[in-house]
């Protein structure tokens, strides 16, 4: 039995039943499915109505000329091999069914192996034109898919020779430079390209046809590109290479990133502007990576702590600070990674002049994922304003204590804010309620005698604008009984490092008669 043939199919067009029956045997033997029609129209309605490997064809039949089942054959299925069996051998009927399409021709009486033989290379042509045909459907299938993909492209997609001629392109590269395909196709690529690049081009094309190497091959480089209206845009380019029995081909992918480009100018605009504000606020302004290294830092940081560039970016607080200063900063940026929130510590760094106390805002930056990659801290120097707390408290305990035992009173005046505070004997000095007592500048001259409030309100003035001096002015007050009172202030004036009184502490004293 022949291996394999299981699955072929014979279609046997005789109406000689012994002959039937012979052939019937011999195929099943070989492993064949066999079917048997003894008539012209019997043998065309199998043909239409089922599929066969090959065909076994008298043509001499009771019902007409078994030619008419071949060409009916040939039209259907082309390459399906139909092998003659007959008895009549009329050199005419022999070249006729040849030249109509049959495979071979075999007289009767048939040898066996002869039959064999052909059979199975009448098979065998079969399968490879089906596997043909099989293989240019996949391939024109694949060329449709690859065309399909090549035009819904959104970037543009080209082709050239060895020559350097367009010779294919999508829709979206006729968009992108503004030429109709016929007025592309065919012409070199210079068309595409400004001046400035064609001679590089030209070079480039030579050197890959005379040594197969290129600078630019498999490689994204951007260039700019030449629309057909004359002007340029930027472009981004990837080229490949293959090689066919016609020569070389060249295909590229264009992309046009202006839009890109345009967002990249509006960045670094951006980021000028950004470094130009970070370096000229008095706050130290500073990015560090989760690992502790710094990113970056502003100008008032490297004045500060007297260091360049090249010795903070890239190194880590440690490096940097005496290691109780960093370990502090290390760990309230681990704080800030961790929880992935904004936190506000107050944190101290050696100046020349001594240790200086900062309030720190430190905030994590986030990747797309969420994930905290940096921290960012924006640091301002509270030493003064600390010193000045710190006076305060000081001086106020102190008036307290003296209060408590005088009929003396306390206040003081927040020059910046523009407010006056004072304590419970004021109020009764003055005769006024607590929910009544003044609370600025005005409202405190209000309260003195009209021919005072003038000389009272250039004393206040003088001992502001004058370093050195201490505040002292008086007044007098009208009390409900119609009698003046006289009233003394004096006050230790606190001025910032430029000079400038920001705050005044002080005593008040009144007397029946003047000062």
């Amino acid at each position: 039995m022949v291996t394999g043939a299981s699955h072929h199919s014979v279609l046997v067009v005789e109406d000689n039943p012994d002959l039937v029956i012979g052939l019937r045997d011999l195929l099943l033997h070989d492993g064949y499915d066999v079917t048997v029609a003894g008539t012209v129209a019997g043998a065309i309605e199998l043909v239409r109505t089922h599929r066969f490997n090959a065909i076994l064809l008298d043509l001499g039949l009771p019902d007409g000329d078994g030619i008419d089942v071949l060409k009916e054959t040939q039209r259907l299925d082309p390459s399906l091999p139909v092998v003659i069996v007959t008895a009549h051998i009329s050199p005419d009927r022999t070249v006729g069914s040849l030249t109509e399409g049959a495979f071979a021709y075999l007289t009767k009486p048939y040898h066996r192996e002869e039959l064999r033989q052909t059979l199975r290379r009448a098979i065998g042509v079969k399968e490879l034109s089906v596997q043909a045909e099989r293989a240019a459907h996949l391939l024109h299938e694949s060329e449709a898919r690859f065309r399909s993909l090549v035009e819904s492209a959104t970037d543009a997609i080209l082709v050239a020779d060895h020559r350097g001629l367009l010779v294919s392109w999508n829709r979206s590269a006729a968009r992108l430079f503004g030429y109709a395909s016929e007025d592309a196709i065919g012409k070199p690529l210079t068309l595409l390209m400004p001046e400035r690049y064609r001679s590089a081009h030209e070079k480039g094309l030579t050197r890959m046809e005379s040594t197969g190497t290129s600078r630019v091959i498999g490689s994204v480089v951007e260039l700019h590109g030449l629309r057909k209206n004359g002007t340029e845009f930027p472009i981004e380019l990837s080229l490949a290479t293959w090689n066919t029995t016609a020569g070389n081909y060249y295909s590229g992918i264009i992309r046009d990133i202006s839009s890109r480009k345009k967002t990249e100018d509006a960045l670094r605009r951006s980021d000028q502007i950004l470094r130009e504000v970070a370096d000229n606020t008095t706050a130290v302004i500073y990015v560090k990576y989760a690992d502790g290294r710094y990113l970056l830092t502003n100008r008032r940081f490297e004045q500060i702590f007297n260091l360049t560039t090249d010795q903070i970016v890239g190194h880590t607080d440690h490096e940097i600070f005496p290691a109780h200063i960093a370990d502090g900063f290390r760990t309230n940026d681990l704080v800030v990674l961790e929880q992935k929130r904004t936190v506000e510590y107050e944190e101290e760094a050696p100046h020349s002049d001594g240790v200086h106390t900062y309030i720190s805002m430190k905030f994590p930056l986030c990747d797309h994922a969420g994930t905290a990659y940096a921290v960012c801290g924006i640091s301002t120097d509270i030493t003064e304003r600390k010193h000045i707390e710190t006076a305060l408290r000081t001086h106020e305990e102190q008036l307290r204590l003296a209060l408590t035992s005088t009929e003396v009173g306390g206040w003081s005046w927040d020059c910046q804010a523009g407010r006056i505070y004072w304590s419970r004997q004021v109020d009764d000095m003055l005769g006024v309620s607590e929910s009544l007592r003044p609370h600025t500048q005005q409202e405190w001259l209000a309260l003195m005698y009209q021919d005072d409030r003038q000389t009272a309100a250039r004393a206040m003035s003088l001992a502001m604008e004058q370093p050195g001096t201490e505040a002292l002015f008086e007044h007098r007050v009208m009390r409900k009984d119609g009698s003046l009172r006289w009233f003394v202030w004096t006050g230790q004036i606190i001025r910032d490092r430029d000079g400038k009184a920001v705050h005044i502490l002080g005593m008040v004293r009144t007397t029946a008669g003047g000062a």
